[in-house]
């Protein structure tokens, strides 16, 4: 919710300068409304830096093992009913 509040004050921003794009200083509106909101519901997200797009400074994850399917273990299907009256 706090970031459609955000966006929704850079669009007011943006529409009340008579444009139908953002710019740089509507995203820094919109950041800055959010980061308000999200502050005050007691969010400690000054300090966050936003990582989208850059790659994670984290070891990758090891591939789970694939586990064999044993032989005859197979069950038979379910037939579901989903007749309501």
């Amino acid at each position: 919710m706090a970031r459609c509040a955000g966006e929704d004050a850079a669009n007011r921003r943006m529409r009340k300068a008579g444009r139908k794009a953002w710019t740089a200083a509507d995203y820094d509106h919109a950041v800055s409304v959010t980061e308000g909101i999200l502050v005050k519901l007691g969010f400690d997200v000054v300090g966050w830096i936003a990582t989208a797009g850059l790659p994670r400074n984290e070891p990758e994850e090891a591939p789970l093992p694939r586990k064999k399917a044993k032989r005859g273990s197979r069950q038979k299907p379910v037939q579901l009913d989903f007749a309501f009256a």
